[in-house]
């Protein structure tokens, strides 16, 4: 039995040898492969480090742009609120030449004038009396020439 033990043993193990040489063969492949595809990552390591920069560029330029932009914004919005300002105060000017009367044109009196009294303070008025009075104050004692 033992002569029959020993040639199996010899066919067990060049079968192992076999198997193992089929192993060592498939790891040097991909051994080989992982080399050749560590070019590849370097190569895309390089290339995201460009792209990288690009946006680090892009970003630089977005941030010079905003701020050029936000001071002619500043600079249009100062503008307009100047702009606002001198319409605000022609419309004032329009309106308070607007309650002016416009210049009677002279026309002999039909009846006598009386003579003026201040009718402000005086509870006693008529309607013709309170109108008169309101037409003869200046402007600026009627809510700064404001209707």
């Amino acid at each position: 039995m033992t002569d029959l033990f020993i040639p199996i043993a010899q066919v067990l193990l060049a079968v192992a040898m076999l198997i193992v040489a089929v192993l060592c063969l498939r790891l040097d492949r991909k051994i080989t492969a992982l080399r050749e595809g560590k070019d590849g990552v370097a190569a895309a390591a390089a290339e995201l480090s460009q792209a990288v920069a690009r946006a680090e560029a892009s970003v630089a330029a977005l941030k010079l742009s905003t701020e050029t932009t936000s001071d002619d914004l500043h600079k249009s919005l100062e503008e307009a609120r100047a702009a606002s300002e001198a319409l605000k105060f022609l419309v004032t000017t329009a309106r308070a030449l607007e309650a002016k009367p416009a210049p009677a044109v002279a026309a002999p009196p039909a009846e006598p004038m009386r003579p003026r009294r201040d009718l402000r303070w005086d509870d006693e008025e008529d309607d013709a009396d309170f109108r008169l009075a309101r037409r003869s104050r200046p402007l600026n004692e009627t809510w700064g020439g404001l209707r």
